[in-house]
């Protein structure tokens, strides 16, 4: 049964982006491709409905272009003014930490609007509720990382030697305007920096305009979402429903721009989730069974998951013959929709079926090559095997 809908899944999965191709947050493609996933919901769910809200997706990777200009002008200014080359660099680190580290909306306003669309659905237990469960995955796609295609072996330098030369440059300029520095320092020192500019530059170029087929991340989780959907409904059909879990199926948008989608989604339902006792299995990066994880912490460690509901999932993994580890997120690889949730109160935690670190994750990952062929039926099915045992101990009341 399980194999039959891993296999139902991907097949979903390539339909999708047969019809839709890569699914930019904000693009036609994109909502179109909600609206494929409503569709699909309302055959099965008892209600089902899409939401959508505004954002502005192209802050998220716009901030660094304007981290590059900022080094470039701060490193000119540095002999001449070098209290605004600091004050010029402190308002880089902001954005940095707080729109990168952060996954905050500092800088949102100064880019284009675009719609956003939420995908949900609601199966009833048999009886009265007395808790919830939200399952979701996110539709939308990522753009294409250049580090990742060209030279995947120098992305650490890459990115870590533009970073790092950026807050060295903060940190110069800050104690060299302090200490009043003669002008010869100075001008030594925007040298210096002028010349590390080699390694700021490249930054210019970390993401392309086009979007990846988006099969592992995330397509393929939001299809098993769907899967998982049919099969509570198909075991309520046959008298073998939950008996008082509430099942909601989630398919986040704009996950890739900062998870903007479920921000928005955990906002405009912070009754429902409020009204009973919430967890969340959300789900990531379906690529290889054999690298399952499950995070007690989210966006670059800045969130914490609950490590309870990780190490059921991980039992979950286990009997389906997968040892998972349970960790949290690696510093600087981001974050999920399970931390937006986590803020509202909600008990969650992310299935991550790929290595997390930025020098071992898949070689696909934000790539063109993030096609179906990348992703292995067995992670889909240990995706919607936990899934389905997670709701069943719920039910049962082991968790609570």
């Amino acid at each position: 049964m399980y194999e039959e809908r891993a296999r139902s899944a991907l097949e979903y999965t390539a339909k999708l982006i047969e019809r839709f191709g890569s699914r930019l947050a904000g693009s036609e493609a994109c909502l179109n491709c909600a609206d494929a996933l409503l569709e699909t919901a309302r055959m099965h769910a008892d209600d089902a409905r899409s939401e959508d809200f505004r954002m502005h997706p192209g802050a998220f990777l716009g901030f660094i272009r304007i981290l590059v200009v900022l080094f470039l002008i701060s490193a000119l200014t540095l002999p001449l003014a070098p209290i605004l080359s600091a004050a010029l660099m402190s308002v880089g680190m902001a954005i940095l930490v707080l729109e990168f580290m952060l996954y905050k909306e500092l800088i949102d306003p100064l880019y284009p609007v675009r719609t956003g669309r939420n995908v949900s659905a609601v199966l009833e237990p048999t009886g009265p509720v007395t808790r919830q469960i939200l399952i979701s995955g996110h539709h939308d796609s990522a753009h294409i990382f250049n580090f990742y295609v060209n030279q995947p072996e120098k992305y650490a330098l890459r990115v870590y030697g533009g970073i790092g030369s950026f807050a060295l440059l903060w940190l110069a300029s800050l104690a060299l305007s302090l200490a009043n520095a003669a002008p010869l320092v100075l001008a030594i020192a925007a040298l210096a920096f002028l010349a590390d500019f080699v390694l700021v530059l490249p930054l210019w170029r970390f993401a392309a305009s086009e979007g990846t087929p988006g099969a592992g991340d995330n397509l393929a989780a939001s299809a098993a979402t769907m899967e998982m959907l049919k099969e509570l409904k198909a075991r309520r059909d046959e008298g073998r429903g939950l008996q008082n879990t509430r099942v909601i199926f989630i398919s986040f948008d704009a996950e890739e721009a900062g998870l903007r989608g479920a921000r928005a989604w955990a906002r405009d339902n912070a009754g429902r989730i409020a009204e009973k006792p919430s967890w969340h299995y959300n789900m990531d990066c379906l690529y290889s069974a054999r690298d399952a994880r499950f995070l007690t912490s989210d966006i670059n460690g800045s969130v914490r998951l609950s490590a309870p509901l990780a190490q059921a999932c991980a039992e979950a993994a286990r009997e389906a013959g997968v040892e998972a580890a349970v960790e949290p997120i690696a510093f600087l690889t981001g974050g999920t929709d399970a931390a937006e949730t986590a803020k509202a109160g909600v008990r969650a935690t992310t299935l991550i079926a790929m290595q997390w670190s930025n020098e071992e994750r898949s070689s696909v990952y934000h790539t063109p090559a993030d096609d179906v062929s990348a992703v292995e039926p067995a992670a889909v099915e240990l995706a919607i095997r936990v899934g389905l045992r997670l709701a069943e101990r719920l039910d049962a009341g082991e968790l609570d």
